[in-house]
């Protein structure tokens, strides 16, 4: 079979995308066909090379109903993060208050004159 080949500037006018564009996908999936300086593409590539570009749809994000009711974050924990956690735990176990107690009072300083 004879391959039907196109210019860069015929193929994008045929697809209606920009040359550019179609130049950079069609070199990454190897569909150029180079002779010398001269660059094609082959007419019958069109198809799949549109293919590998189509956006595939989505499967929709699932939520756990128990997590859905608790409002916590769906997204498992991780080891380092769980260590992380316990860290600060323990540093705010450790660590003096800053403020005044509340039923603490507190005394007005007086300049020096």
């Amino acid at each position: 079979m004879i391959p039907d080949l196109a210019t860069l500037d015929e193929a994008a006018k045929e697809l209606g995308i920009p040359k550019a564009s179609l130049r950079s996908a069609a070199e990454s999936h190897g569909f150029l066909v180079r002779m010398g300086r001269e660059i094609r593409i082959d007419r019958n590539d069109f198809k799949p090379l549109v293919k590998k570009y189509q956006n595939q749809a989505k499967a929709p994000a699932s939520i756990n109903s128990s997590i859905a009711r608790s409002g916590t974050s769906a997204t498992p924990a991780s080891p380092t993060g769980q260590r992380a956690a316990q860290a600060a735990s323990k540093l705010k176990k450790r660590s003096q208050p800053t403020s005044p107690p509340k039923d603490g009072k507190v005394l007005q300083m007086s300049r020096p004159t």
